[in-house]
């Protein structure tokens, strides 16, 4: 019950975090643009910083593709051979390094001033590993553990972003994590089956246009090799486009669970 109550405390204390915004989120419950609309414009926010990759996503493929043969590389048997390859590497980081632009684009629709300074990108980084880590355990002791772990953790990394200051100690740090883990958990028990739901559409809205344009760079290098050029940069865009759509849905339902959560207006 102790610990039951100290959850729910923290949970209480990240909504006040963000209840300057709540109001507001509130009013677009009922008019929202379409997400894949809210993707391009966040998106368009960092557009030159993510063209600028592409362009160095499109320099490495024109150095490296008179060395690759993607098609072989797919008939090898091992399926990370293509990823191993020069053009998918800086793909890949740089796909990483797009993740610390779009998430607080995402962010500033709950918390229009937000800001992903150094000591918020430690955070970060901090909650992904740890999330990371004991949703990993799970799965290393069955599979349903490592679902569920995921899911009641689903909403950690939010609320760590949301709940750092700029500029923060160690201590702080630690004790901004214990409460973001207390909080998901606080947010997502009651709504497990619809928070799975979301978690999984989120991964197609994904997945599925990535593969597609994975299948379609592979497609076309067999065609013509320099190729490679144009759609290594384009499969990277991909990548940020639809990475965007999906913190757009995720963060969607994070404002849901928060004003769900949240106590109601006091009356007049």
């Amino acid at each position: 019950m102790g610990w039951a109550a100290a959850g729910s405390e923290a949970a209480a204390n990240q909504y006040h975090m963000t209840a300057g915004a709540l109001p507001g989120a509130r009013a677009q419950l009922a008019s929202r643009e379409p997400l894949l609309v809210e993707g391009f414009r966040l998106m368009r926010e960092r557009l030159r910083i993510y063209l600028a990759f592409a362009v160095a996503c499109a320099a490495t493929a024109a150095i490296a593709f008179p060395r690759i043969n993607l098609l072989q590389a797919a008939a090898s048997g091992d399926p990370l051979a293509i990823l191993r390859s020069p053009p998918f590497n800086a793909v890949i980081l740089l796909s990483l390094v797009a993740l610390f632009f779009i998430l607080p684009s995402a962010l500033r629709q709950i918390q229009p001033s937000f800001r992903m300074t150094l000591w918020r990108t430690v955070v970060a980084i901090l909650t992904i590993a740890s999330v990371g880590l004991v949703t990993e355990l799970g799965y290393a002791a069955a599979i349903v553990p490592g679902i569920i772990l995921g899911v009641l953790l689903s909403q950690t990394l939010i609320n760590a972003l949301l709940g750092s200051a700029e500029r923060t100690s160690l201590g702080d740090m630690g004790t901004t994590l214990v409460r973001a883990y207390r909080s998901s958990f606080e947010l997502t028990r009651g709504h497990f089956a619809t928070t799975l739901g979301v978690i999984a559409l989120s991964l197609v809205i994904l997945a599925v246009p990535f593969f597609l344009m994975l299948v379609a760079v592979i497609t076309l290098d067999v065609v013509e090799p320099r190729s490679l050029v144009l759609t290594a940069p384009l499969l990277l865009l991909t990548f940020v486009y639809f990475e965007c759509v999906r913190y757009s849905l995720i963060v969607r339902w994070y404002r849901r669970l928060a004003l769900n959560a949240a106590p109601p207006p006091a009356a007049v």
